[in-house]
């Protein structure tokens, strides 16, 4: 009896020892995950100031400018917590970047594509994205005049791809400064590097086109 005892006792112990060992194993992969998304916020922070300033002409522009991107990141960071684990849906976070800026009358911005969801990198990567373009159309876009109009397209294309489109159109269109802002070193540099994609841009009579291929 005392051996029999003995053995339904140590059985529950070393079952619960097992448990405690895999949570601390999840609290210590966690916590690495979780320095490794700070250093890169960090780092993307960073860069967003320093391409801020030299794009400020002064301090009350540089202040308004970073607040409405950290504003951006923000919201790209809620859809993180809210599904990173699943992915985030392309669709909700062209939703979030685009609304904040976006015309009341919801015609004017046409959102189509399948339900594709991207890995953290993607996600943080094309937020950005989307928020300076969201901006842009803002400034002298589809949403600067009131009959401009976006279209925001995206599909699978050929060799496991994802393929972006971004077209405005604009009456009376005037193209935008070419001075290389914080904006487009997001869309060319960042969204080409980071992610591998081959970004093209293209002026039309009515509107900007931006297209994305992305692996």
């Amino acid at each position: 009896y005392p051996v029999l005892e003995l053995s339904e006792v140590s059985e529950p112990l070393a079952e619960a020892a097992r448990k405690r060992k895999a949570a601390e194993s999840e609290v210590r992969f966690l916590m690495r995950e979780l320095a490794h998304r700070s250093k890169n916020q960090l780092t993307v922070i960073s860069a967003m100031a320093k391409q801020t300033a030299q794009g400020a002409e002064s301090v009350e522009q540089f202040v308004e400018s970073f607040q409405h991107r950290i504003f951006g990141l923000a919201r790209s960071t809620d859809l993180l917590l809210q599904h990173g684990t699943q992915g985030i849906g392309l669709r909700d976070l062209f939703r979030t970047q685009i609304d904040p800026f976006r015309p009341e009358d919801p015609s004017r911005v046409i959102k189509t594509g399948p339900n594709i969801l991207l890995n953290v990198q993607s996600a943080q990567v094309l937020g950005m994205a989307a928020h300076e373009l969201s901006t842009n159309a803002a400034k002298y876009g589809a949403f600067s005049v009131p009959e401009g109009r976006l279209v925001v397209n995206w599909n699978r294309a050929g060799a496991g791809r994802l393929h972006i489109s971004w077209r405005e159109h604009v009456p009376g269109f005037t193209p935008p400064p070419t001075r290389k802002g914080f904006g487009t070193v997001v869309l060319k540099t960042m969204v080409g590097g980071a992610l591998k994609a081959d970004v093209e841009s293209t002026l039309h009579d009515d509107g900007i086109e931006w297209v994305f291929s992305i692996p």
